[in-house]
């Protein structure tokens, strides 16, 4: 079973002092899929659908709220796709697409063995052009190990520029999902926002960045280095279970076994960063 094991969030910003909020979904209806929206695929028992219905995966692929929508992995091909409803980008000056998202780096990037893409149509659902594609995405992470078993599922939240569609009145937005035995992934809090600005929280990232944790792997002692005042840090299992919490730039797991181990690290200005280590 292919399985979400931890969420590391990759915060991004907005500004949107002027936006206007063209579409907005974030699957928390009491119907799926929302009023407008469609979807297709090719094996019946795997279309788009909420993530707490998908049959052999486990609930980590929620990403936000109660309800997430994503497609759950078969071993066999499969071509699914969720379609957004018309929507008009006229009288934008510099529109915005954005969406969180979820997948597990090795079957999905590592191994390509399936691709992810969100598109644009300006004619209603004829021809579509990619805006975006997992593999392109730096925000994924590989944890190094080459055990997709233990792969670390984390969430990318993306914007992409939709300027060169404004003005547009015939706007759809599509998510395709085009995989053979390769993971689950899932997408959540879709928005497309009328004459916003890009940004990125480049201060928390080249923060998070700059975190490094040693010896690793460790016999037990671990020193954590970071540039922001660290508030606290808690060390999980793989599967996600909370084992050791402080308040110290220090950690010990010399009383866990053997193994690979997560370390949380939340910082005082509320941004956290996650990393891996082993103990021998």
């Amino acid at each position: 079973m292919k399985k979400a094991l931890f969420s590391l969030g990759l915060l991004l910003a907005i500004t949107t002092s002027n936006a206007q909020t063209i579409l907005s979904e974030d699957f928390e209806g009491a119907t799926f899929p929302s009023a407008g929206w469609t979807r297709t695929q090719t094996v019946a028992g795997r279309p788009w659908q909420l993530t707490s219905a998908f049959p052999t995966s486990t609930s980590g692929f929620l990403i936000s709220g109660t309800k997430s929508a994503g497609v759950d992995y078969i071993n066999q091909s499969n071509n699914a796709t969720l379609v957004s409803p018309a929507f008009s980008l006229a009288g934008t000056t510099t529109p915005v697409l954005r969406f969180k998202v979820k997948v597990g780096w090795n079957y999905m990037i590592g191994q390509n063995l399936g691709n992810l893409t969100a598109q644009i149509s300006t004619d209603g659902g004829t021809a579509w052009t990619t805006l975006w594609d997992e593999d392109t995405e730096a925000g994924f992470t590989d944890d190094g190990d080459n055990n997709p078993a233990t792969d670390l599922y984390n969430t990318v939240s993306v914007q992409k520029a939709l300027t060169a569609y404004a003005g547009q009145a015939n706007v759809k937005i599509r998510f395709q999902y085009i995989a053979n035995d390769a993971d689950a992934i899932s997408i959540d809090d879709i928005l497309v926002l009328g004459n916003a600005t890009l940004g990125t929280q480049e201060a928390s990232s080249k923060a998070k960045d700059a975190v490094a944790l040693y010896p690793n792997p460790t016999k037990g002692e671990i020193n954590i280095k970071a540039e922001q005042k660290i508030k606290s840090t808690t060390v999980f299992d793989m599967t996600g279970k909370s084992l050791l919490q402080n308040d110290t730039e220090k950690a010990d797991i010399s009383s866990l076994p053997k193994g690979t181990y997560l370390v949380k690290i939340s910082f005082a200005d509320g941004s956290t960063s996650t990393r891996k280590v082993i103990k021998h």
